[in-house]
């Protein structure tokens, strides 16, 4: 492949999500493919966790009821953001058994999961 090649989308990405693809996988790579899951479970949860960390305390304890709808509001925004995160981190992963999606998709997931856990910590500075 080029490098050009890796900013788009790979021509055969509909055979990574089969499970034929799953079961060709686990034959290649045999105990690593295993290992390769289970890091990338933990590595798909990490933004999350450092979210909840980075949160204030006060955002999941809302006294009011406008406090209630933004402590919500940003926790389902920091959620979200947080999983469009660790799908880009996986996707860097993913790319030690050739399964990457492309640059495209990586930083697109990185940016985007960023600026809604950005907005989703904002929202909890209003939350009283």
């Amino acid at each position: 492949m080029k490098f050009n090649d890796y900013w788009k989308l790979p021509k055969d990405v509909k055979k990574y999500f089969s499970p034929k693809q799953e079961k060709v996988l686990k034959e290649k790579y045999g105990a690593f493919y295993t290992i390769h899951t289970i890091l990338s479970i933990v590595i798909l949860l990490v933004p999350f966790v450092i979210f909840l960390i980075i949160a204030p305390s006060n955002a999941f304890e809302p006294t009011t009821q406008i406090s209630n709808i933004c402590g919500a509001v940003g926790g389902i925004l920091g959620l979200i953001g947080s999983f469009s995160i660790g799908i880009s981190l996986v996707n860097i992963f993913m790319a030690l058994i050739k399964q990457y999606l492309g640059h495209w998709v990586t930083l697109i997931a990185f940016i985007g999961g960023l600026a809604l856990d950005a907005i989703g910590l904002f929202v909890f500075t209003f939350v009283k």
